[in-house]
């Protein structure tokens, strides 16, 4: 495999994330929620955590979002506020960015940043509000509102940082480290529940989904890959912490326990290169992160989602940037900096990012079973196709006709004159040969029987006014070549009979299952069975009672696998998702929420209403962007000419009147794309 096509896959956000998680997230767990060996094992659970996530993402690349939208409110309202709360875990990912560069600018200046900025009535681990902070977001704002973009010059120096970084604590480690922790209890101060907020702190480490898959040798691999390195690099650092931190309980909580570690271990002189080595990590971490925030804002603004005012997806000529996606993206995150503390920042961080991928894996799990159109109950086919006489008509054979055809003229109500009072069929612009496959397909006669004469609603309502001919015409003459064309038309509806017998055979020869309204039934019990299941685990672990927990998540396992029996839409055009993995991607999403709720439910819940309000005001109230049928149909006119001429009837054109183009001046949009 090339080393280009990991290396992108790092800079696509993935790097940023593994130093976010290594350099500021694992610290904070160690010194201040749970142990190091906690960290060890949540490590592992989160590794499984992030690959379901990313594959759950990875396969709504394709998705056509537009279609979602014309077609199913709910669908695109799941999928919206999947990406709503992507753009609130970036927003607390920058602002607890921001919020680490300030206390590394104040540990390099020995605290006199602080003191000289609020005074010293600001809490020594964690000012507020942060100044220095707020200064930092602002800095980095103007400058990709001025054209700075990301670029892999600040991949290389965060990943230079988060090297020093490592060398630090390993040094550390092998000069005072020991492995008194092991011996203790693995998981403190809470058991189970410290493994699990552990493990939900460390979700967002892990990449956002999987790179595009490439088919030649090892390139397949690299989602894989990049998910092993980012777990081996998490390893690392929770065994070289195990050596060095012995959990203990803190009063206050610290926001940077790198430079405690340092100063409890006696290494007082690393702390300005620390703090140096976690400056250049943290703000290549936040140039990385921040064009992935305001790339949501754009993505809102553009015409597949249609969420928001289009002019904020322009980009500016000077700079070659979104500006106003910028600036809104800089001042949300801004404000998180300035008020929020970091143990809030990273309790949300989590819990957004978990209940993003539970409305993906929600989505993926019930869309397969559910119908398009109601099936017929009934396992007989429903088509039926026969070989009729293709011998033409006479004189003679039409006034001696059998008792049989008697018959079936008269369930047609058809009344025949006389054969000489026929006229001649007029000229039709539709070939014969077609006209003859249709009725073959329908079940009408061939040509040699009565001809029906086929009128287009269009051609009706737009006629010059002539008398419409009568239903059927006898022709006097037929062509020679009737039989011959014919007798190829029968053959090849015996060849189409024969491969509509494969798929309808009978009742034990099914070959394709399709959901029916009695399956998606079924499918809509399984999953509040399912949701049952999982509200008795959330219950077991909480009140700490393990076989109510166990039972609860062996019952979701149980109907996930019988979910994979019931009829689903299965092919190239379908998006399908093994039950199982969504069903445990729910699962453990709920139990890792429950974990870290208590500091972030009110963030997520108040975020979620204000998706949802914009939702709504944008499906009813504001710029109806569900309906685009009425418009576009509006658009399409067809016309033609009052009387036709002889001309218009050979070709059978049809003119469609569009909107014309605009005159005189330009508007804002043509102005904006020709500067460019």
């Amino acid at each position: 495999m090339s080393s280009a096509s990991l290396l992108d896959a790092l800079c696509n956000g993935s790097g940023a994330r593994l130093a976010l998680g290594s350099s500021v997230i694992a610290y904070l767990i160690v010194y201040n929620e749970a142990s190091a060996p906690t960290l060890l094992f949540a490590t592992l659970l989160a590794t499984v955590y992030g690959a379901m996530a990313a594959r759950c993402k990875s396969s709504l690349r394709s998705l056509q979002i537009p279609y979602v939208r014309a077609t199913n409110k709910f669908d695109f309202g799941c999928l919206f506020m999947a990406m709503w709360l992507d753009a609130l875990a970036g927003m607390c990912a920058c602002a607890a960015l921001a919020r680490t560069l300030s206390a590394c600018l104040d540990a390099m200046t020995g605290g006199l940043a602080r003191i000289l900025i609020l005074g010293r009535n600001s809490p020594v681990n964690e000012p507020w509000p942060d100044v220095l902070g707020v200064a930092v977001v602002f800095l980095v704002t103007g400058m990709f509102m001025l054209g700075l973009e990301h670029s892999k010059a600040f991949s290389l120096i965060m990943t230079l940082g988060m090297f020093g970084l490592n060398a630090i604590l390993s040094a550390v480690g092998w000069w005072r480290g020991d492995f008194l922790t092991w011996t203790q209890q693995y998981f403190q101060p809470n058991g189970i529940n410290s493994f699990f907020l552990a493990t939900a702190l460390l979700t967002y480490a892990f990449p956002s989904d999987f790179p595009t898959q490439q088919r030649s040798g090892l390139l397949r691999f690299t989602g894989t890959i990049t998910i092993g390195l980012v777990s081996t690099s998490l390893l690392l650092t929770a065994i070289c912490l195990s050596t060095v931190v012995h959990y203990k309980t803190n009063e206050d909580y610290v926001a940077v326990p790198l430079f405690n570690i340092l100063d409890e271990s006696g290494f007082h002189k690393l702390v300005p290169a620390s703090a140096c080595m976690l400056l250049l990590t943290s703000s290549a971490a936040f140039l990385e992160l921040f064009p992935g925030l305001y790339g949501i804002v754009v993505r809102f603004a553009t015409s597949e989602w249609r969420i928001l005012s289009k002019q904020i997806s322009y980009e500016s000529s000077d700079s070659g940037n979104p500006v106003l996606a910028v600036f809104i993206g800089g001042s949300l995150c801004a404000m998180l900096a300035f008020a929020c503390p970091l143990q809030h920042l990273s309790y949300t961080l989590a819990a957004s990012h978990m209940t993003s991928v539970f409305l993906r894996a929600f989505y993926l799990l019930y869309t397969p079973y559910r119908p398009k159109y109601i099936q017929p109950s009934s396992s007989d086919s429903s088509l039926s196709y026969s070989r009729l006489s293709t011998a033409p008509i006479t004189k003679s054979s039409s006034s001696n006709m059998s008792s049989s055809s008697r018959l079936k003229r008269s369930l047609w109500n058809i009344s025949l004159p006389k054969q000489g009072a026929l006229k001649k069929p007029k000229s039709k612009t539709k070939n014969k040969q077609e006209v003859e496959k249709e009725w073959l397909l329908l079940g009408e006669p061939t040509s040699p029987c009565p001809q029906r004469e086929t009128r287009d609603v269009e051609s009706t309502i737009l006629s010059d006014g002539e008398p419409p001919p009568s239903d059927f015409e006898y022709p006097d003459k037929f062509d020679k070549s009737d039989s011959d064309t014919s007798t190829d038309i029968d053959a090849i509806v015996d060849e189409y009979r024969q491969k509509i017998k494969v798929t309808t055979a009978g009742p034990m020869e099914r070959s394709l299952r399709v959901p029916t309204i009695s399956s998606w039934r079924v499918t809509m019990f399984a999953i509040i069975v399912m949701g049952l299941g999982i509200a008795l685990s959330v219950a077991g672990l909480v009140l700490r009672w393990a076989p109510a927990a166990l039972t609860g998540a062996i019952g979701v396992l149980v109907v996930a696998i019988m979910m994979g029996f019931i009829p689903k839409y299965t092919g190239s055009s379908v998006i399908n998702v093994s039950p199982v993995l969504c069903s445990m991607c729910l699962l453990l999403g709920v139990v890792l929420f429950s974990a870290c709720a208590v500091h972030s439910w009110p963030g997520v819940l108040f975020w979620l209403l204000a998706g949802l309000i914009m939702l709504i005001r944008c499906d009813r109230y504001c710029c109806n962007c569900f309906e685009h049928t009425t418009t576009y149909n509006e658009q399409l006119i067809p016309s033609v000419s009052a009387k036709a001429t002889p001309a218009a009837t050979a070709g059978s054109s049809t003119s469609i009147r569009m909107p014309r183009p605009p005159k005189g001046v330009v508007g804002l949009p043509q102005r904006v794309n020709g500067n460019r």
